[in-house]
């Protein structure tokens, strides 16, 4: 395994308060999100995103996610735990040749290792340029609470900076006596519009509770931007993202769970598909 590879695992190790790291085939087999999902959050991370997991109760299961999540990461994107305020500061100022995932464990009123409150925040998302992105998570339930909280005086993140987000998953829990039940919820993706009459964000997959089934509500705006972007047809995008699904089926069928062995093989896909 690559040593920058390692840093990276070591990052979302930190991530884990109870020793335990899942794997996006352990979410997949609960169906706390589906492989159409996870698909697209692969091939949107393979191009650098940026985004956030919420849910306002505890141990709903953002942070597991959003580690998951980190794991898509191509191998030349190096992740940097802000674990002070300071860190921001530093990299503030210019660019660097490398891509920069930078991972703050909690946006929250805390103390802790990796979160962050107060202006900091605001500072936080300006991070978000031309080769750096952002991950985090917070305690939301919708996506105007989270709005409410985040442009509040006393977080001043810009609506500029909170529209460069690629994505933001909002995940609900349930408990059954001993029980739990999670979901990815809502799905939200980057509308591309700049202006406040147009909404920053729009669902791409909504969880139906009735059915307990993921249900795509459009295609994909990110993979259009994407395709322009990259100058290639539309027809392109879907057989590429089409590879990442039967990827995700193939590690199901194969029986990788362990976080570390699904890794070594998204590196391995990497070196052998073109995203």
């Amino acid at each position: 395994m690559r040593i920058s590879d390692e840093h990276n695992i070591l990052q979302i190790e930190g991530l884990s308060q109870r020793g335990q790291i899942l794997s996006i085939v352990d979410l997949l087999n609960a169906n706390t999100l589906s492989v159409e999902m996870a698909a697209h959050l692969f091939y949107i991370m393979s191009h650098g995103a940026s985004f956030l997991t919420a849910a306002k109760p505890g141990n709903a299961g953002k942070t597991t996610l959003m580690a998951c999540i980190l794991m898509f990461l191509p191998p030349d994107t190096r992740i940097v735990t802000v674990s002070e305020p300071s860190m921001i500061s530093q990299a503030l100022p210019g660019h660097r040749n490398e891509r920069l995932c930078y991972l703050c464990h909690e946006i929250g009123a805390g103390h802790w290792y990796g979160y962050l409150w107060g202006d900091d925040v605001g500072r936080f998302f300006k991070l978000i340029d031309k080769g750096r992105s952002i991950a985090s998570c917070i305690h939301a339930d919708t996506l105007d609470e989270m709005k409410e909280i985040l442009f509040s005086s006393e977080l001043k993140v810009a609506e500029e900076n909170f529209r460069k987000l690629d994505f933001i998953l909002f995940m609900h829990l349930e408990r059954n006596g001993w029980e739990y039940t999670r979901r990815v919820s809502t799905f939200y993706e980057a509308t591309g519009a700049s202006f406040q009459q147009i909404e920053s964000h729009r669902p791409l997959f909504i969880w139906d509770k009735s059915s307990d089934e993921f249900h795509q509500q459009d295609d994909s705006l990110l993979l259009q931007t994407l395709a322009r972007k990259k100058g290639i047809a539309q027809k392109e995008i879907q057989r590429q993202l089409a590879e990442c699904e039967d990827f995700m089926r193939w590690l199901i069928e194969q029986r990788i769970n362990d976080y570390r062995k699904v890794r070594k093989e998204i590196v391995r896909f990497y070196e052998c598909f073109i995203l």
